[in-house]
């Protein structure tokens, strides 16, 4: 009973505590200041400086706002046009030097601004600013949201995957190393919505364990709508059910699917038209990411031969351009598309496992290893998007029987944050040492996807 409590205790401190604990931006700005002039704020003020990283809910809070013809952040509305004419000529990130604008009525999402995510975005982005006074309640609201979403997604993996191993799973126990986790990937665990993405995926694959065709298409759709990148993921379910012969689930989880896409996105269709497509355009034209594999190797090879490669920040990101840019984003398609499809060929045969609990832990592991294979291998490379994974990596990893896979687990989630936000700034002056953090990280990734793919002995 006491370790159930310390379990929950502790997740609660982390998740919904200490990540909670950010600044506003009024009492950001000073204690930054003497930060970067070296002077020391004070340990209270230093922790939650540190934890602010507000950036991403801002634009979150402005998007919304908008939407609801509220006051609004006007650096982060604008539409496509005005946002590739601020890349091209290099407008430097200054969000608070924007005035905030007071709408007459409500804005058109996608047709009146760009919106860099999918229309699913706006299921998580909207329940916060009905509670919200302004920016900064936001932040907070928003926060504890996606904490609770993560909590969500973790009991859902921990129960399917204790049905996998056939005993139970202390959920508690699973929260305490989740705490751990969370700490170790750093505060973007609560402070982007991708979160929302693991709970969507936490669903799909708690009822691809049960067997229920249509609540794994509305989980998957959901994902799909939230972030695109969960698509990935569709062979794999396709795969699964076909190895196991249940035609008639796998048209259902089809139709689910494409019911729920079309339910959630629909409405942006009808306001927004073709405009709803300019995100997809939007990401298409993104350079080669600072944190992928690709900009990390960029970087290096810019300390051997100065000019090869030149980080700016465009596109919501710090990305690398060059004479080299180009065959890099090239090799990163490449690598992604063939790693990718190894992935789908081991589960393809390691679905033909005895039991069916044996062919729903190949899956999970392919869940897992896909998204490991693009963070590791795309030219897009954030460490929020190992939120996607964490529910179901921790779950898989404390079940996995081999040291490794956990210790490896840990690695990458540790990696991420001595990479952003500690490191970040090397990172953007493309010096050799965070570059090789980067690649270490992707390469600790890569591996644990390798181990948690192979067959337990």
């Amino acid at each position: 009973m006491r370790r159930a409590a310390a379990g929950w205790l502790l997740w609660l401190a982390v998740a919904f505590g200490l990540f909670g604990l950010g600044l506003s931006r009024e009492r950001y700005r000073p204690v930054e200041s003497r930060l970067d002039a070296g002077e020391w704020p004070g340990f209270i003020d230093a922790v939650r400086a540190y934890v602010t990283n507000d950036g991403d809910v801002r634009r979150y809070f402005a998007y919304a706002a908008a939407s609801r013809g509220r006051p609004y952040p006007s650096y982060y509305v604008r539409n496509a046009d005005a946002w590739r004419k601020s890349f091209t000529a290099a407008e430097p990130y200054r969000p608070d030097a924007w005035p905030t604008l007071h709408p007459k009525q409500p804005l058109v999402p996608y047709r009146d601004y760009l919106v860099e995510y999918p229309p699913g975005f706006f299921l998580v982005a909207l329940p916060p600013a009905w509670i919200a006074s302004d920016a900064d309640s936001y932040v907070k609201w928003f926060a504890a949201w996606m904490a609770l979403l993560l909590t969500l997604a973790l009991y859902l993996m921990t129960k399917a995957v204790g049905r996998l191993e056939g005993r139970q799973i202390s959920l508690a126990s699973t929260l305490a190393w989740a705490a751990l986790s969370v700490l170790l990937l750093g505060v973007v665990a609560t402070h982007r919505y991708d979160a929302s993405v693991a709970l969507a995926l936490a669903v799909c694959l708690a009822a691809l364990v049960v067997r229920k065709p249509i609540l794994i298409g509305v989980g998957l759709g959901i994902a799909i709508a939230l972030k695109a990148t969960p698509v990935l993921l569709a062979p794999v379910v396709a795969m699964h059910a076909l190895r196991e012969r249940r035609y008639r689930d796998l048209a259902l989880v089809i139709l689910a699917t494409a019911v729920s896409l079309v339910v959630v996105c629909l409405p942006a269709f009808f306001t927004a038209g073709s405009h709803v497509l300019d995100v997809f355009h939007y990401h298409a034209d993104r350079p080669v990411q600072i944190e992928s594999t690709w900009g990390a190797t960029l970087g290096i090879l810019h300390a051997v031969w100065p000019g090869l490669a030149l980080a700016e920040k465009t596109y919501g990101s710090t990305n690398v351009v060059g004479p080299l840019a180009g065959i890099a984003a090239g090799v990163a398609d490449l690598a992604t598309l063939l790693g990718l499809l190894a992935v789908y060929l081991v589960t393809w045969r390691r679905l033909v496992a005895p039991t069916a609990a044996g062919r729903a832990r190949a899956a999970f592991a392919a869940a897992a290893a896909v998204f490991a294979v693009f963070v590791a291998c795309g030219k897009v490379s954030s460490p929020q998007y190992l939120v996607w994974i964490l529910p179901l990596g921790l779950a898989m990893s404390l079940t996995d029987g081999r040291r490794l896979c956990l210790i490896l687990f840990l690695a990458f989630l540790g990696l991420a944050q001595i990479v952003y936000p500690i490191f970040y700034e090397g990172l953007e002056a493309l010096r050799p040492g965070p570059c090789v953090l980067v690649l270490g990280r992707n390469l600790v990734l890569f591996a644990w996807a390798v181990v948690l793919l192979r067959p337990r002995s």
